[in-house]
């Protein structure tokens, strides 16, 4: 089988603490930038006040399925979060959401010509909690509010019956950072665009490394020299929602 992406070296949470660190350097400029140079009038700076909103939310996951290739990925997404600003620029946020992901079906006991068997749909559904921290700090620039995040969880993985051979998704924790903004049409409802990066780690069962038992002679899908039984996974993950403020 050939190998479809490369191992990961560092730990998965170092880009997300990486970015959550900068938009804090970022948020104080932000912040300052919407108290002067323009009359109150003619600023296009406006107070955010929001206490707790509940957004709508859908979106498309794509990524890594790993180096053997059988990690569920590419398929839309649907679900709803919830959100809770706790003071200055910061937010608190719980997520729900359910993904119809695919997955690649091998059988390790054919040789590499034979044992592709299709492809079979996943479902995964995803619990998550995470912080952001708005760019602007307690303004809009022209209704907009950029803010960047990070969020982790667990996932859970449904049954794939058509799969035998071996290799199950089960639960994962899963972590990664956001990048985002929210558009304010008026004081209740919003838009919201965001871009992640979530990341889990597959685990390969034994018989990924080991010849084919139909042909002693042939490569496994998975070569034990170069690689280990599990692996972390990118997934990047594009989400649109429609926010309603229920608690100014």
């Amino acid at each position: 089988m050939q190998q479809l992406e490369p191992r990961f070296g560092t730990a998965p949470w170092h880009g997300a603490a990486a970015i959550v660190g900068l938009a804090l350097i970022l948020s104080v400029p932000g912040t300052a930038l919407a108290q002067v140079g323009h009359r109150p009038e003619s600023s296009p700076y406006s107070d955010l006040r929001i206490g707790q909103t509940v957004t709508l939310m859908s979106g498309y996951l794509a990524g890594g399925r790993g180096k053997a290739g059988v990690g569920p990925s590419g398929g839309p997404l649907g679900g709803l979060r919830w959100d809770i600003h706790v003071g200055g620029a910061a937010s608190l946020f719980l997520g729900a959401y359910m993904f119809d992901l695919e997955r690649t079906l091998l059988d390790p006991a054919q040789p590499p010509d034979t044992r592709f068997l299709g492809t079979a749909s996943q479902s995964v559904a995803m619990l998550e909690g995470g912080a952001n921290l708005i760019l602007t700090g307690e303004k809009t620039w022209h209704g907009f509010a950029p803010y960047v995040g990070a969020g982790l969880g667990v996932a859970f993985g449904g049954e794939v019956p058509e799969d035998t051979s071996g290799f199950t998704f089960g639960t994962k924790f899963h972590v990664g950072p956001a990048l985002g903004f929210r558009f304010f049409v008026n004081r209740r409802l919003h838009f919201r665009v965001e871009g992640r990066d979530v990341l889990w780690r597959l685990t390969y069962p034994g018989s990924f490394f080991t010849p084919p038992t139909s042909d002693p002679n042939g490569d496994p899908i998975l070569n034990p020299q170069d690689t280990t039984d599990s692996q972390w996974t990118h997934h990047p993950v594009l989400m649109f929602g429609l926010g309603y403020t229920i608690r100014l």
